[in-house]
């Protein structure tokens, strides 16, 4: 299978569309101090944000916050297509400053508006439609493409939050595919993601076999066990780097990594940015 990686941690914008003949996997967790906006146009496809799992079929929005842990991953090996879009708060900091009284983020952080799936087929094309017009700004640097940009994507914003407005108002369901002992150990690792765990003694912890466990999580999230420790410890090191001055090692230590090595290795493939440039970077942006 195909394997895609999307995400430029420099850019304060980044859209691109992407047409699969086969089925693809992320190879790996992601995590980045931006929002995302995920348009399924073809395909269905199984996406695992923090610790939530869920069924996207064509004509679906996907809406993942900042910092939000997240991987998509094939349903069989059918062709699918999509276009993905990240951006930071400071993209759109002078628009949303005219509209003091206007959230245009804090609706993409919400558990129930992870999937936006009750919606039209009108309004699917319209949405379609704004993400085409973006990306065809794609290269073009003059201060008229820029502003008409950030207009199309703070318009986007706002009609997809009122779309989540609706769809709570409907009470439809949001998506999430559960399953009990997996909310269980999600919940444990929470906890305990700073001591060494292993599969074989989280299995020992609710009384089943390594193997089920083994195979359970990765039905039930798409991530391995591992994958998922790793994600829950690079969030608690995310908020150490942005929050303490303490030492890259100490960071590493305190996370549940037995080297600073592998810690620096993990960091990296799920944010972009080696933890050291992590810090410098959110120093710029948070000035």
């Amino acid at each position: 299978m195909v394997s895609e990686y999307t995400y430029c941690p420099y850019d304060d914008f980044f859209i691109e569309r992407v047409d699969h003949a086969v089925g693809f996997d992320m190879p790996s967790f992601h995590i980045h101090h931006k929002y995302e906006i995920y348009y399924e146009i073809a395909g269905t496809r199984r996406y695992f944000i923090e610790d939530s799992a869920y069924i996207v079929n064509a004509g679906s929005v996907v809406l993942i916050g900042e910092n939000q842990i997240h991987k998509t991953a094939s349903l069989g090996d059918a062709p699918s297509s999509r276009i993905v879009l990240n951006f930071s708060s400071e993209y759109l900091q002078k628009i949303a400053d005219c509209f003091p009284g206007v959230d245009f983020f804090n609706f993409l952080n919400e558990e129930e508006n992870h999937l936006l799936s009750c919606i039209t087929v009108k309004q699917q094309n319209h949405i379609q439609t704004m993400l085409q017009q973006m990306l065809a700004l794609e290269g073009q640097t003059a201060p008229e493409s820029e502003a008409m940009r950030k207009m199309l994507l703070a318009t986007l914003l706002l009609e997809l939050k009122e779309l989540c407005r609706r769809q709570q108002e409907q009470g439809s369901e949001n998506g999430r595919v559960s399953n009990h002992t997996v909310d269980q150990i999600q919940a444990y690792i929470s906890q305990h993601y700073a001591q060494k765990l292993t599969l074989t003694g989280i299995a020992a912890q609710f009384y089943i076999s390594p193997y089920y466990l083994s195979r359970l999580f990765k039905k039930s999230t798409n991530l391995s066990l591992i994958e998922y420790i790793n994600g829950v410890r690079i969030k608690a090191a995310q908020n150490l780097i942005e929050k303490t001055g303490d030492s890259i090692a100490h960071i590493a230590e305190a996370t549940g990594f037995m080297t600073t090595a592998h810690f620096r290795r993990v960091f990296k493939d799920a944010t972009g940015l080696s933890p050291q440039q992590y810090r410098q970077y959110y120093r710029r942006v948070n000035k």
